[in-house]
């Protein structure tokens, strides 16, 4: 494997000087940035301070605990948990392994180790995080852009953020598998992006749009479609983008999709969707009561315009969460506002 310009980084090495030394050795001729330290107490301080930071490499002596409490105060802390932590271990330590991993330790590298090896395992690490980084910068600035676009209509404020709480609640009780709610919540919380080409005047129009302004409306999935169609990183929740208006019956736009041929992703989405716009005041009239939403929801599936099994998920969870709500009042409440 070639090293580039870009694989070197800023390391903190952790234990026996003399050990930690020859690592710094192996990692000069990349021109990684080390700093070095005889034992665990202080690391977590100093990586806290410091967002720069690539890789921890736990190189631990015969006693091992403290650098495996280290790595778990590392990995579980929201403000450390993006540092790869590289644990570096003799091969007779084999019970401790278990132990390391638990910890959510990134990779562990087992002694003897050549050091053409050991500087391919930091590197491939190293590019993994660099992945990692890339992919949570690239959802940060579509998460922002999406809020963006959500705070040019006061009326819909915190709407995406319902609709993938919703979301989330229908798919875990549909038995989504995990990986696939995450993908689910940010679909839920993209799927509106593309209304960042539609002008305020028709967002907030207080009356009803007329046939042109509908047509530049039922625009937003395919531009958001289009706008994150380009990149790999989003590729799983484009089905979410562009048909979360799509309909069983074939009556939703754009693709007019039915049947079996529109995925369960967009129509969680779609019925997460319609119970907030129902639930919460829009420029054109107030919050509807929660009978009424139920009533219409469970026409809309009686009708084939969503999908029946999960509009009743939904109204099982919106009443369970009231049932919560009634018997503790400071339990959270799933519900959106109207149906509290």
């Amino acid at each position: 494997m070639e090293s580039t310009a870009t694989d070197s980084g800023k390391v903190i090495l952790v234990g026996p000087p003399l050990t930690t030394a020859q690592f710094e050795d192996y990692l000069s001729t990349s021109a990684w940035d080390c700093t070095r330290f005889d034992t665990p107490r202080g690391v977590l301080r100093q990586i806290r301070g410091d967002s720069t930071i690539d890789l921890v490499i736990l190189i631990p002596d015969d006693v091992i605990d403290p650098y495996i409490n280290l790595c778990r105060d590392i990995k579980f802390d929201r403000r450390t948990a993006f540092i790869c932590v590289i644990f570096v271990m003799p091969a007779e330590y084999a019970e401790g392994y278990l132990d390391v991993y638990q910890a959510g330790v990134n990779e562990c590298i087992r002694l003897p180790a050549s050091r053409e090896e050991i500087l391919l395992r930091l590197l491939n690490a190293l590019r993994a995080k660099r992945a990692t980084d890339s992919l949570e910068d690239a959802t940060a600035v579509i998460t922002s852009l999406a809020a963006a676009i959500e705070g040019r209509d006061a009326y819909t404020h915190g709407h995406v953020e319902r609709v993938a709480v919703y979301s989330v609640e229908i798919g875990k009780r549909m038995g989504v598998v995990a990986a696939e709610l995450d993908t689910l919540k940010f679909g839920a919380i993209v799927h509106d992006l593309g209304k960042i080409a539609i002008p305020d005047s028709i967002l907030n129009k207080p009356g009803k749009l007329d046939d042109l302004e509908m047509e530049l409306i039922k625009r937003h999935p395919v531009i958001g479609y289009d706008i994150l169609r380009p990149s790999r990183t989003f590729h799983e929740v484009l089905p979410i983008v562009r048909w979360h208006h799509e309909r069983p019956n074939g009556t939703g736009y754009p693709d007019r999709l039915e049947g079996d041929d529109l995925p369960l992703h967009p129509r969680i989405v779609a019925v997460a969707d319609v119970f907030d716009a129902l639930a919460t005041a829009r420029p054109y009239r107030p919050a509807l009561p929660p009978s009424k939403c139920e009533e219409i929801l469970v026409q809309s599936g009686e009708k084939g315009e969503l999908d029946a099994r999960l509009v009743e998920v939904l109204l099982d969870t919106v009443r369970l969460s009231a049932d919560i709500m009634a018997d503790s009042p400071a339990a959270p409440l799933i519900g959106a506002p109207g149906l509290a």
